[in-house]
């Protein structure tokens, strides 16, 4: 598998990972006046990262593994050079990082034929009529036309004349995440929420804000809201999704594509977590004796699980239920339903390179139609255990 992919596979596991690491989250104590945000440290985040891809594409099975390997690997000859043709020779070549920390030296830039592939991508998103493909385009920045802050600040401006949830939700996470573009000002959770009616997800933010400013009034309204809200949506696979529907049907510019959607996979796994602590903090044990307030924890966890377009969604859901009611039947029915997933991951498709970043973009598109836990679902059934 060459780098190109390896990245790929690593930025989408980081997806899947947040719920990991919510529903092993251990317990949150009582609340706080200020309740920090979740920080999670880059070194930590990698090393879960590592063991998280570890454990997903492991099956149980070692000898079978090995047998399924072997059994899908590239024919050799012409036709297994045709089989694994789909650019890869086109695009940089890097030779051997002098450690394991460094970067690989790139010793040849791309061929005029792999940069002509993206630059077709990059002008189907710019004359799509969908505003997410534009903001696609500019925050890939095809040629490095722009600055990254240039490029945020064209994505942030879009959205703050948007009414599109999307393309305001990736604005708005990409100010929490710089908090440097002058048009930041414009976009807010409040904006937000006009913007989506029954989204629950500008309400965590909400909450958190009002919670660290002591403002009692605003924490009760903003569960208020929570508990009303039809679905929780984030989003995260909207931009990958933009990129990856775009792929060429020929096989040459496949490789050339798919660093494009590495990058955008990239940028959607680098937006915030959102700050969930208060509300947990707010449900544990059952709401303090506050059965209003734990009827709403409820169904904050109901909805989460029934309507949400992530993996970190439903892990929450069942983790709040937990901290509510003391119920860990959720959570243990989502952990149960994560090992489900990682026990169907087969390499039925084969190890091809440009099998992989086919079958990537395919799971890329589908999760920004239905979610990523309706997606892996749909994948759970159709895929083998090798």
């Amino acid at each position: 598998m060459n780098r190109r992919t390896q990245l790929a596979l690593a930025a989408a596991a980081t997806l899947a990972l947040l719920a990991t690491w919510i529903v092993r989250a251990p317990m949150i104590p009582r609340p706080v006046a200020h309740a920090p945000d979740i920080d999670i440290d880059p070194p930590a985040m990698r090393a879960r990262r590592q063991a998280a891809i570890a454990l997903a594409m492991m099956p149980a099975d070692p000898w079978t593994f090995a047998q399924s390997i072997a059994s899908s690997a590239p024919a050799s000859g012409v036709e297994g050079a045709a089989k694994e043709h789909c650019g890869i020779e086109d695009g940089p070549q890097f030779g051997k990082p002098d450690s394991t920390e460094e970067a690989p030296p790139q010793t040849r830039a791309a061929l005029p034929r792999w940069l002509g592939a993206q630059a077709r991508i990059d002008a189907a998103l710019r004359s799509s009529a969908d505003p997410m493909d534009r903001a696609a385009a500019d925050l890939l920045n095809f040629g490095d036309m722009r600055t990254l802050d240039g490029s945020i600040e064209a994505v942030v401006q879009q959205a703050a004349a948007t009414t599109d949830p999307r393309l305001y939700a990736l604005g708005y996470g990409l100010c929490l995440r710089v908090e440097r573009a002058p048009s930041c000002r414009a976009l807010s959770a409040e904006g937000w929420a006009r913007t989506d009616p029954g989204n629950g997800m500008p309400w965590v933010d909400v909450l958190a804000r009002a919670q660290a400013r002591g403002d009692a009034a605003a924490v009760r309204e903003a569960i208020a809201r929570l508990a009303s809200s039809s679905r929780f949506d984030t989003y995260l696979l909207a931009l990958p999704g933009a990129v990856a529907n775009r792929m060429p049907d020929d096989e040459q510019g496949l490789s050339a594509a798919n660093e494009l959607l590495v990058k955008a996979v990239g940028q959607a796994a680098a937006l915030p977590i959102p700050p969930f602590q208060p509300l947990l903090q707010a449900c544990r044990d059952r709401a303090g004796g506050n059965d209003v307030l734990a009827q709403q924890c409820r169904t904050i966890s109901d909805v989460m699980f029934e309507h949400a377009d992530t993996l970190l969604m439903h892990g929450l859901s069942g983790v709040l239920l937990q901290q509510t009611t003391g119920d860990a039947s959720r959570r243990d029915l989502v952990r149960a339903e994560q090992a489900r997933f990682a026990a169907h991951w087969s390499p039925a498709t084969g190890f091809s390179q440009c099998r992989n970043m086919r079958d990537m973009a395919k799971a890329m598109v589908r999760g920004a139609q239905v979610g990523e836990w309706e997606a892996q679902r749909e994948q759970a059934g159709k895929a083998v255990t090798p």
